[in-house]
């Protein structure tokens, strides 16, 4: 059974910004817009932490929590906000030292965003954060300057792909880093292609048998381009593969992508594309790769950009 909005609702209402709907169902807590659409109904009163979680059913730490991620997205202000020159981003990566365990407790007694973002990352790993993955929170914070949201973001998605450690988190931050992805416009986008990229490469893994390893940042780029910019199927990367071992008696990446690369500027879709142009699929005779220039190959694989 279909819902649509019944117009007598409309009797009285009142204004939310569109970036919430946007940009933030996805990161936010049930808490959170309960709390947002509360101060967005009562805006004419104060803001207290102890009424808001009386009207909106939630403890008063979760109120706090939930005006603190609020103020981090730039939805809410705060009464007396601090120079700009307490908070400057940097353009890319400093190599400053991280903090020390007794520094990290202190700028979490200071900073109420510094205590949530360590109680948020702990949650989402399920357990207690040892003393150099709170280190480098903070020093992502502190000293890069990096916004609470966006490192609860890669948190997140570290959490819900198994790459809960900090070594993911910490290189994934000093790369979005030095390439100014610094809104949570952009770092959705990021994650958005970081997934793609990780589903291209299990499918091109599993066609080629390299399921048990990482892939290089080349190999990825490659995976993407195969997988979702040329819609090369499963079967043809197959039969890249098959060219390639026929040819090679061994597999090679970079050959195969040859292989794949000037199938696609032919126009080649399926396999019987390429057993039709080759003249390989005769009467009575096997179909097979073996009769592509493969000196043509050899040439393009070593030729230099």
């Amino acid at each position: 059974m279909g819902y649509y909005i019944n117009p007598a609702a409309f009797s009285a209402v009142f204004t939310v910004p569109a970036e919430v709907a946007d940009r933030h169902l996805k990161l936010a807590k049930g808490g959170h817009i309960k709390a947002l659409l509360y101060i967005m109904r009562n805006m004419s009163s104060g803001i207290d932490a102890a009424v808001l979680a009386d009207k909106c059913g939630i403890t008063e730490y979760e109120a706090k929590e939930a005006l603190l991620y609020w103020a981090d997205a730039g939805i809410l202000m705060p009464d007396n906000p601090q120079p700009a020159a307490d908070k400057i981003k940097p353009a890319a990566v400093k190599k400053q030292e991280k903090p020390a365990r007794g520094d990290v407790a202190r700028r979490g007694a200071e900073d109420g965003k510094i205590k949530y973002l360590l109680q948020e990352t702990q949650m989402r790993f399920g357990r207690n954060l040892k003393s150099n993955e709170t280190s480098t929170l903070v020093w992502l914070y502190d000293d890069q300057g990096m916004d609470v949201s966006l490192i609860l973001m890669i948190v997140q998605y570290a959490a819900a792909h198994n790459k809960a450690n900090m070594r993911f988190i910490e290189s994934t931050a000093v790369d979005w880093l030095d390439r100014g992805i610094d809104t949570v416009s952009a770092a959705d986008e990021e994650l958005r292609k970081i997934a793609m990229g990780e589903e291209a490469w299990r499918i091109v893994s599993a066609v080629f048998g390299l399921e048990r390893r990482k892939p290089s940042k080349k190999e990825t780029e490659l995976s993407l381009k195969w997988i979702n910019e040329w819609k090369i199927s499963k079967e043809m990367l197959e039969a890249a593969y098959d060219a390639c071992v026929d040819a090679k008696s061994k597999f090679s990446f970079a050959y195969v992508a040859k292989i794949i690369e000037s199938w696609n500027e032919k126009g080649y879709k399926k396999p019987e594309d390429i057993e039709k142009r080759t003249g390989t699929a005769g009467a009575g005779e096997d179909t097979g790769y073996a009769a592509y220039d493969l000196e043509l190959f050899e040439e393009m694989l070593n030729k230099k950009d």
